[in-house]
């Protein structure tokens, strides 16, 4: 008897690893990903992949519970015509961990200091982001006023307040409604992932076989004051709104790019926001959700591209 639970709990195994394994192949997000050029440095507090020698300076910003890696091959491209630079934001993925509630304010000042150890804070710059990194995109391109050629938001969580951006993460899934909440489960569940990071992040790949590699790994590796900092002062915060404002007002383009069947952003509004902007551009991806760098990143690096090429406004760099 104990060999034959034996060999069915193998078989068990077996066919678990082989439903993983059809899934993980058959999944566009896994298919259309690989890993991105540049090698990974210590640049000021963030990890970052750098490639690419010419004007203006491209930063891709990533998501909550994301990485640097979203921004895969597809983007390669964008090193033909200006220098990439894709961090791990402050506490996510490879950069440093510093314990303590971050705010927004503490990925700018890090942004800010990446450019300057990279020593390429008097070049003109193009500022890019996934998600939450789209809402720091603006904010960031904001406070430099000037230095910034274009922004990009790729399906950007434009929320006016708490509840709306609640309702947004309750449309992605059960998991990510959790991890909003305040409770006690919530926390003690991310204080195991911190403490077991290889076996959480092991599971993270199990749980979702619709994610390459890497990309699962990476949604683990944060703190619970990154993660909920992160939450409460970028997602939930509507700050983005006066500097698009701003933005729009100095006349900078900005691009919001979304997903047809994204969950995330709310309907209508980035049409209706950029409809009072002078240079303002919204573009919908067909049959795409919100992993659109993964499924649809050549797409998403031509818009970015064709920021690149645009000429300097005047009174900019």
């Amino acid at each position: 008897m104990p060999g034959s639970i034996r060999g069915l709990a193998a078989l068990g195994v077996a066919g678990s690893m082989a439903g993983w394994a059809a899934r993980h192949a058959s999944s566009p997000t896994a298919r259309r990903w690989a890993p991105g050029a540049g090698r990974g440095r210590l640049a000021g507090r963030l990890r970052v992949r750098v490639f690419g020698t010419g004007d203006p300076v491209i930063a891709l910003l990533h998501g909550l519970v994301a990485s640097g890696d979203y921004f895969g091959a597809g983007f390669d491209r964008l090193g033909e015509h200006a220098t990439v630079v894709i961090p791990d934001l402050l506490e996510f993925d490879d950069s440093p961990a510093d314990p303590g509630l971050l705010a927004a304010a503490d990925h700018l000042a890090a942004l800010h200091d990446m450019l300057e150890a990279l020593h390429l804070h008097r070049r003109p710059l193009i500022t890019a982001g996934h998600s939450m990194g789209s809402i720091l995109a603006l904010r960031w391109a904001a406070e430099l006023g000037g230095r910034v050629r274009a922004v990009v938001g790729i399906c950007p969580p434009l929320y006016r307040d708490a509840a709306e951006a609640d309702e947004g993460l309750r449309r992605m899934g059960r998991m990510e409604a959790f991890l909003a909440g305040d409770g006690p489960l919530p926390r003690a569940m991310c204080a195991w992932m911190c403490a077991h990071r290889t076996t959480a992040s092991w599971l993270a790949v199990a749980a979702r076989p619709d994610l390459p590699v890497p990309i699962a790994r990476a949604a683990v590796k944060h703190t619970w004051d990154t993660y909920r900092g992160s939450l409460v002062d970028i997602i939930r915060n509507p700050a983005w709104e006066p500097a698009l404002q701003h933005l729009g007002a100095t006349g900078v383009p900005i691009s919001l790019l979304e997903g047809a069947h994204d969950p995330v952003p709310v309907p209508g509004r980035a049409a209706e926001l950029l409809a009072a902007v002078p240079v303002g551009t919204h573009r919908v991806r067909p049959h795409a959700g919100h992993y659109l760098p993964m499924t649809g990143a050549a797409w998403c690096a031509t818009q970015i591209a064709a920021q690149a090429r645009q000429p300097i406004r005047e009174g900019s760099w």
